[in-house]
């Protein structure tokens, strides 16, 4: 080989001088690394309880101790993941149905996790935990105002399946139900 040609290289094989490329074949996603660190920070910030207690802060700072105010933001909280469901049916509008299903799944999902971060669950309440004592003294009416929110969502949650599983049964029975079906008399 001359000083001034051209290289050639063979297929698979890397010229002289040159270290080894390691191919580890498995390579993450930053969207991944970022999802994961994003969890991550979520369950460090939950696992000490400090966004509800600051949440409790804000929303007292916000609306200056108004009842009203807090029961109303209490129950857009608590509606989140209702609202969040609608929010998801209206972006993936023209979309397939499985696609449609799992956006608003996952909008469901996200609301619901809000939901969670800014407010004690029910076990929370019913058994006198700290969580529960910071938002009766803070903003008395948001709790009342998150569990009613939560109860309208989950009362419509109950009447869509049973309207959904009596619309399964129909259908079932009416292909089903001998009387409907047509006789055919093949003439020889």
């Amino acid at each position: 080989m001359r000083k001034d040609g051209g290289v050639t290289v063979n297929q698979g094989q890397l010229p002289e001088g040159q270290p080894q490329r390691r191919d580890s074949g498995l390579r993450v996603p930053a969207r991944v690394w970022l999802f994961g660190g994003l969890i991550a920070a979520l369950v460090l910030i939950t696992a000490t309880g400090g966004i509800r207690s600051w949440w409790a802060h804000r929303l007292h700072d916000m609306t200056g101790g108004s009842k009203p105010a807090d029961y109303i933001i209490g129950l857009v909280v608590g509606l989140l993941p209702l609202i969040a469901v609608g929010l998801g049916a209206l972006r993936s509008r023209g979309h397939g149905r499985f696609r449609r299903a799992w956006r608003m799944f996952y909008f469901g999902a996200a609301g619901f996790v809000i939901t969670y971060l800014l407010s004690p669950s029910i076990s929370r309440v019913l058994t006198s935990s700290s969580s529960r004592h910071v938002f009766e003294r803070e903003v008395p009416s948001y709790l009342p105002g998150v569990f009613t929110g939560t109860g309208l969502w989950l009362a419509l949650l109950v009447v869509l399946v049973a309207r959904a599983r009596s619309r399964r049964r129909a259908r079932r029975n009416r292909l089903t139900d001998p009387r409907d079906a047509t006789s055919r008399v093949i003439d020889v």
